[in-house]
């Protein structure tokens, strides 16, 4: 299992603070933290964001590459002004990708293939779109909020804005990057009717 850095897990926990809190608020008339919501909203970022992390270092690792997490605090605050108008953007973060590990020798150094940061980089995003749809399996106000909380990260992650993860599948294959885009709204749609 890949290991996470001090700096990492400090960013990934602010990270699923701020997005548990921007998940449980509720918008104008009754604004304000939904504290019923929260623990659920917890439970399943935790498990979401974690996944989705894993998957991207996974990936890097079977791909010779490095893989990390780190904050994006400009996103972190346009995220937490949104959430008091009801917007859910949810994108703290990013993950950054390299061909090697600082180390005092030796330190191993090549370009990054354009399809490897795809991969890589695809590999987040789908996992929370995998746990969305089988979400969607099961009935209940848990599984609805596990189908959005997924698919909404995932759809945000697709964004084709650097540094998130669609700027760079964009940049590797359109169709799988519309193919996510568009699966990730369907399944958001899946939680609205």
């Amino acid at each position: 299992m890949e290991t996470f850095t001090a700096e990492e897990i400090r960013d990934l926990l602010i990270s699923i603070l701020a997005l548990t809190v921007i998940f449980s608020w509720k918008a104008f008339p009754d604004y304000g933290l939904d504290l019923n919501l929260l623990p659920t909203s917890a439970i399943i970022i935790i498990v979401a964001f974690f996944l989705h992390e894993m998957a991207h270092k996974f990936t890097a690792k079977r791909l010779g590459l490095i893989a990390h997490y780190q904050m994006w605090p400009q996103a972190l605050l346009f995220g937490m002004v949104l959430m008091i108008f009801g917007i859910k953007f949810a994108a703290p973060g990013a993950v950054v990708i390299s061909a090697y590990r600082f180390a005092r020798y030796p330190m191993r150094m090549r370009n990054i293939q354009l399809s490897e940061q795809g991969i890589v980089s695809m590999m987040g995003p789908m996992t929370n779109i995998l746990v969305a749809i089988i979400g969607t399996l099961f009935t209940g106000p848990f599984f609805k909020t596990l189908v959005f909380i997924n698919a909404w990260l995932a759809l945000i992650n697709m964004l084709p804005i650097p540094p998130l993860d669609g700027s760079k599948i964009l940049l590797w294959k359109f169709w799988i990057w519309g193919f996510m885009f568009f699966l990730s709204l369907i399944l958001i749609f899946l939680t609205i009717v």
